[in-house]
């Protein structure tokens, strides 16, 4: 106790604070130094030009893993950094509370009239002259005596709280492994680092830091923008997998995040094997696969210096609905666009389709911008958010669209937040059984805040949806393409809502001159440039409702 009490009495806690701050400018130099690399060095070089990438042959062949690897370095240290900082700040928070509690014992108890040792112990004082023979003093120093416990005891547990704060950093600290970027440790150092964090926080009794819960996008940015610039820092390094899901926060902050929970996904994966992740081989091998397809692909534009060309991955789960996956990626930033659009995929469309869906969102960007105004921007969000069919005949199940509903609303009104005034003209627009989902989710719940819903090869918008009236927006922005030969016209009417092309159900055709269920975004198509002028709010040119008995009704 004698060296604990006069360590804590001169405790000074600004020593641990400087170290803390040292950590976090390390942190903060890896942050900047691994996106300098990514959009200035990685980036350009994965870059694919009109010729193919901009970089490749053997030597890029071999030279690509060690350029990752170097990436995924700077973010263990950028991890360990802002771990280190936080058991510092930790430590040097409880322990300035523990000599805090401590000085106000001991004051108490010298005011009281109690002696205190420089080991911290608390005695009574000499008994006085007389004090044998007077009841009345007796009872006044037994009263003092049981205060002398009291407030040794309040000692005592100051030290003990130092004590353990101090035993707690020291094995916090131990845990960041010191050989973490070994080139022999390659594979599974990202996951490490993870696991050496998340063993901190449970070292340091800060498992469940407050995030918020992420039901009320206002909520999340309210959090947000509450924090400091290291505080936010902090959390992105730490808890990316919590706050990269957060509707409502800014998508520059999703972005870091998500990227760093795709890395760590890429690591585990390469680090372990199909038995470690429950798969099958070929499922294991896809999957991984898959992750660092995604990761290219954002990395394609990180040489473009223009912000509307730049990805943002704003949500990233190989494992979620099953396996199938959960990924969404904006091209262009849809906090500051002018013109923001959503883009929802239907029946077979999981996380392999992902890269595709990347090169199909930047095919409606340049579409789009085509037909915007002069100084405005784009952004195209490809969104697999819900749990799409796998089959033709899984795709006759409403309950699909039914239960990811709730999330596109939250992610639509997310959107609404984080851009702010003036806001962006959002568009909603999907296909086959995605326009289902989004009639869906436009039904009920207050709808999804969009300006205008355009419906490609729909199979019907909705449980009960029978007019477009029905999905919480002017009929007139209710937008439907069906091609004369998409298959999908046979289902609609029937479990999915009424076939939004028939007379009756409202809403504008759009003109279409593609064929079948998947040709309305061909190269230089009417279809396609009607998709862009939608996206960008000028009146696409329409074609005539239709009977489902004689077809085309002239208008």
């Amino acid at each position: 106790m004698t060296g604990v009490y006069e360590l804590l009495v001169k405790f000074d806690p600004h020593g641990l604070r400087d170290a803390a701050k040292a950590w976090k400018a390390l942190g903060h130099a890896m942050d900047t130094t691994g996106q300098r690399h990514r959009n200035q060095v990685n980036g350009p070089l994965q870059a694919n030009g009109p010729h193919g990438p901009s970089w490749e042959g053997a030597d890029a062949k071999a030279a690509q893993p060690y350029m990752v690897t170097t990436e995924v370095q700077m973010e263990i240290v950028r991890m360990e950094s802002e771990a280190a900082a936080l058991v510092l700040n930790t430590v040097a928070d409880r322990m300035y509370q523990a000599q805090t509690n401590l000085t106000n014992a001991v004051n108490r108890a010298v005011d009281a009239g109690l002696t205190v040792s420089a080991e911290g112990v608390i005695s009574m004082p000499p008994p006085g002259r007389g004090e044998a023979n007077d009841p009345e003093a007796q009872k006044a120093r037994q009263l003092l005596g049981s205060e002398m416990k009291g407030f040794q005891d309040r000692v005592n547990a100051a030290l003990k709280a130092a004590q353990t704060a101090s035993d707690q950093g020291h094995s916090a600290l131990v845990s960041l492994s010191a050989n973490t970027l070994d080139p022999s440790r390659a594979a599974g150092s990202l996951l490490s680092a993870k696991n050496a964090v998340a063993g901190i926080m449970r070292e340091l009794d800060l498992v469940d830091p407050y995030i918020p819960d992420g039901k009320d996008p206002a909520k999340n940015a309210a959090w947000w923008n509450g924090l400091t610039p290291e505080q936010q820092e902090t959390y992105l390094t730490l808890n990316a997998a919590q706050v990269g899901n957060l509707d409502g926060i800014p998508a520059e902050a999703r972005d870091r995040a998500n990227r760093l929970v795709l890395d760590q996904k890429i690591d585990a994966l390469e680090a372990g094997s199909a038995s470690v992740f429950g798969l099958d081989q070929e499922a294991y091998d896809k999957r991984k696969k898959t992750l660092r397809e995604i990761r290219t692909k954002l990395e394609e534009s990180a040489n473009d210096g223009r912000e509307t060309k730049q990805m943002f991955l704003l949500a990233i789960d190989p494992e979620a609905y099953g396996g199938d996956g959960r990924a969404i990626v904006a091209t262009g930033n849809p906090d500051k666009a002018s013109h923001t659009a959503v883009w929802v995929p239907g029946t077979g469309t999981e996380l392999p389709g992902v890269p595709d869906q990347i090169n199909r969102v930047r095919q409606f960007q340049r579409t789009a911008e085509r037909q915007s105004g002069a100084g405005q921007t784009v952004s195209v969000i490809s969104y697999l958010g819900y749990d799409t069919p796998e089959s033709i005949p899984e795709a006759s199940n409403p309950m699909r669209g039914i239960d990811g509903a709730e999330d596109m609303r939250r992610f639509s009104n997310g959107l609404r937040v984080a851009h702010g005034e003036p806001k962006t003209h959002l568009t909603w627009m999907a296909h086959s059984y995605g326009t289902f989902a989004v009639g869906e989710a436009a039904k009920g719940g207050g709808g999804l805040h969009a300006d205008d819903i355009l419906a490609l090869g729909s199979p019907g918008m909705g449980v009960g949806v029978f007019t477009a009236e029905q999905l919480n927006i002017d009929p007139d922005h209710v937008w439907i393409g069906a091609a004369t030969d998409d298959p999908i016209r046979i289902a609609g009417g029937t479990v999915l809502g009424a076939a939004p092309h028939i007379a009756g159900f409202g809403g504008n055709n759009i003109k279409v001159d593609t064929s079948g269920h998947g040709g309305y975004w061909t190269d230089n198509s009417e279809s396609l440039k009607n998709i862009g002028k939608i996206i960008a709010g000028v009146p696409p040119t329409t074609g005539p409702k239709e009977d489902p008995l004689w077809g085309s009704i002239p208008h």
